[in-house]
């Protein structure tokens, strides 16, 4: 009985270790991110050429929407492209994405995934970019999205992650994602810069350097935004 006792008693310990670890360290990033402020840098050094790369696949309701509003951007419309990499659309969505002054790259898979359908579309598009701008199939860029990534390139950065919001908060599961996303933005992007560390990256609203992430896509080796 007494052996019984402690076996339980070790593995309370760990069981209390473990779970005081994991809290301590979202306390911690939490109350950092309390004290983020965002860098600006009003003069840049450099205009890049951004791609503009969204992969969707059977996303006929959203993209044509979503590719018009990302034309929009107030930033000098020789220095981005914007690229849909189409997988698995209808014709008539084809046909209306073709009327944008957009690309349209159309790719089909057996599997299809996202890592396939970027690797795919830069093969074809070149090397002529600076910085690649992933974006989802169902995300709205603000107007100046590509001049503060810019800026946020001049200070050195290879990659930086956007900060994303919910568009919509018109229902129950709607407005738990939205609260989610801030959380995790609060804890592991802001939290996280203030203490010199890396933020996290979410797979989307993210500018990468364009030969790093090409050369790094090959096999998809974690990227983080980190200082030349």
């Amino acid at each position: 009985m007494e052996i019984l006792k402690i076996i339980l008693l070790v593995i309370e310990t760990i069981l209390f270790i473990y779970l005081f670890l994991a809290t301590f360290y979202i306390f911690i990033y939490s109350v950092a991110g309390l004290f983020y402020r965002q860098k600006q840098k009003e003069n840049v050094s450099k205009i890049r050429k951004f791609a503009v790369l969204i992969p969707g696949y059977k996303e006929d309701a959203v993209i044509v929407h979503v590719a018009k509003e990302a034309t929009l951007q107030n930033y000098p419309k020789d220095k981005f492209d914007v690229i849909v990499i189409a997988d698995t659309f209808r014709k008539e969505t084809l046909d209306a994405l073709h009327k944008l002054p957009i690309q349209v790259v159309e790719v089909v898979f057996e599997v299809s995934k996202k890592s396939k359908a970027l690797n795919k579309c830069m093969e074809i598009i070149g090397n002529d970019y600076d910085v690649a701008f992933i974006l989802d199939a169902d995300n709205i860029m603000k107007k100046d999205v590509l001049t503060k990534v810019n800026a946020a390139f001049d200070r050195g950065f290879d990659a930086v992650q956007g900060h994303r919001t919910a568009k919509n908060l018109n229902a129950a599961f709607a407005i738990l994602d939205a609260l989610s996303e801030e959380i995790n933005n609060h804890i592991f992007r802001k939290g996280h810069r203030v203490l010199g560390i890396s933020s996290a990256l979410i797979g989307s609203g993210m500018g990468l350097d364009y030969p790093l992430f090409k050369k790094q896509w090959l096999p998809l080796t974690p990227l983080v935004k980190t200082k030349k």
